[in-house]
């Protein structure tokens, strides 16, 4: 018999099945693409305007423009976090990782976002937004690259540096944002 702390195949199945399946056949993926759309739809309706910039009522064309464009590279950088979420547990569970192993894994990861959130809008004013934007990226990648190693030393520094660059995400782009937006 197995260990008591190793769930059978069945029992994570049937856990699946409890949850309503995939996002594909459940519906969460219908109601996941709707919110996306809906959120680039106000995004849009938030940008439109007059352009003029006159008596103080919002921002010049040119700010909008960049207005447009931290959007689209901000939407883009959040699909990319949000789309592994879902797949990574049941990733590392093909992998035969115990729920303890995976829980902790994701324990490495969301701990690591804690630390390093504290220091990233400092970082992001010392080294620059715009370093900090590419070094979200970059650490990004290296973390989803670890994800197709079985080892479990290796997905944990993939998690860690996840957080890292998820720290990054929800601080260096708001802050470049802001700092664009008064320099105006």
């Amino acid at each position: 018999a197995p260990p008591a702390n190793v769930e059978s195949p069945q029992a994570t199945r049937s856990l699946r099945e409890s949850m309503g399946g995939s996002p594909y056949t459940s519906g969460w993926g219908l109601v996941f693409f709707i919110s996306v759309a809906a959120a680039v739809a106000l995004s849009c309706l938030s940008c439109k305007g007059d352009g003029t910039g006159k008596g103080g009522h919002g921002p010049d064309r040119e700010f909008r423009a960049f207005q447009r464009t931290y959007l689209a590279v901000y939407y883009l950088a959040m699909l990319a976090d949000w789309l592994q979420g879902p797949y990574v547990y049941a990733l590392y569970d093909s992998y035969g990782f115990s729920s303890h192993d995976i829980a902790v894994l994701f324990v490495g990861g969301f701990g690591s976002s804690m630390v390093f959130g504290t220091f990233a809008g400092a970082a992001a004013d010392r080294i620059g937004r715009k370093t900090c934007g590419l070094l979200y990226a970059v650490l990004y990648i290296l973390s989803c690259m670890t994800k197709h190693y079985k080892d479990y030393s290796m997905l944990m520094l993939g998690r860690v540096l996840g957080g890292v660059a998820t720290s990054l995400l929800f601080s260096t782009f708001e802050s470049w944002l802001l700092c664009e937006h008064n320099a105006r």
